[in-house]
């Protein structure tokens, strides 16, 4: 058992480690823009989840191993989504609980049937929707008010090379760490590299908020502007790329890794049009995660369908 765990853990390590490199980058950039708030929430949170982790594991009689780095990945995660300078129970109480109801019980980091990261932020997002959702304003264009906030109340925004720049770097209003497009495309070369499967659900979860965004706009401007201030705004970028990839929760085969960011990116979409929330990807994230076993199913049972039919013209066209 010891050796299993141990085993887990190294298998952890090297699939996590990958994303905390990644996750350097925008830690590095909302310490740019929002200073010592960024820091200070960066800090409390990723303390929190290891004295959680270490503390937790101690209490169910399991060995806690260093190595495995998917609280401090969680933590991490889970404060890039917060607004800098948010009250600082508000993100220790996202890493406990992503840690002790959603990691421990379940065995760990790689065996939990939720993401972590979006379990902890959808539980403080429920709780202290104000404070989660107002944003300090720092170096930005557009003051405090958030390309979702825009959205939401129908608003547009006129495209220009300047307002591109902004949104490209990440100079905008909204949670700390989620705004910068350059970033997230660097970290799909690198997850290309090392995790290419993984990118599968976040082809799908991205083509289905193109789609989704394009027919049912919600910018009372042109449909590609909003399209563009869709996949800007919030944590959407930021979800498609650390938390659509979470391997506690990411379906085995490569059908399903697809079908599987298709039925969040809808649901995602759904809620922002319809929901009370201006983010609420973790949600769909979470949604997700709980039909995967269904998805699965589902796939399985159409590939069934379609493989009988195609060989069943295979042998006409022989005959």
């Amino acid at each position: 058992m010891a050796s299993e765990s141990k085993s887990s853990s190294l298998k952890s390590l090297n699939i996590f480690g990958d994303y905390l490199i990644m996750l350097v980058f925008p830690c590095a950039l909302s310490v740019w823009y929002y200073g010592m708030p960024a820091v200070r929430t960066l800090a409390v949170t990723v303390v929190t989840g290891f004295i959680c982790d270490f503390f937790g594991s101690i209490l169910v009689y399991k060995k806690f191993y260093a190595a495995d780095l998917s609280s401090f990945c969680a933590s991490i995660m889970i404060a890039l989504m917060m607004p800098a300078g948010i009250p600082a129970y508000i993100p220790v109480l996202a890493a406990a609980f992503s840690v002790t109801v959603i990691k421990i019980p379940f065995g760990g980091g790689m065996q939990a049937p939720f993401v972590p990261a979006a379990a902890g932020f959808a539980f403080v997002a429920v709780c202290f929707k104000d404070e989660v959702f107002t944003y300090l304003p720092g170096r930005e264009y557009m003051g405090g008010v958030s390309l979702g906030s825009t959205l939401m109340h129908g608003g547009a925004m006129r495209m220009n090379g300047s307002n591109i720049l902004d949104i490209l770097t990440g100079n905008i209003a909204g949670p700390m760490g989620t705004g910068c497009i350059i970033v997230f495309a660097a970290c799909m070369i690198y997850l290309l590299v090392r995790r290419r499967e993984a990118l599968l659900a976040t082809a799908g979860f991205l083509g289905a908020c193109i789609i989704f965004a394009l027919v049912f706009p919600r910018s009372n401007g042109s449909r590609l502007a909003g399209m563009i201030m869709e996949l800007s705004s919030g944590s959407l970028m930021f979800a498609s790329v650390f938390l659509l990839t979470d391997y506690s929760a990411l379906p085995a085969y490569r059908r399903d890794k697809l079908a599987y960011g298709i039925f969040c990116g809808i649901i995602c979409m759904a809620m922002r049009k319809l929901g009370a929330f201006e983010e609420p990807v973790c949600f769909a994230v979470l949604l997700a995660n709980a039909f995967s076993p269904l998805l699965d199913i589902l796939t399985k049972r159409i590939m069934d369908f379609i493989a009988p039919r195609k060989q069943r013209r295979e042998v006409s066209s022989v005959e």
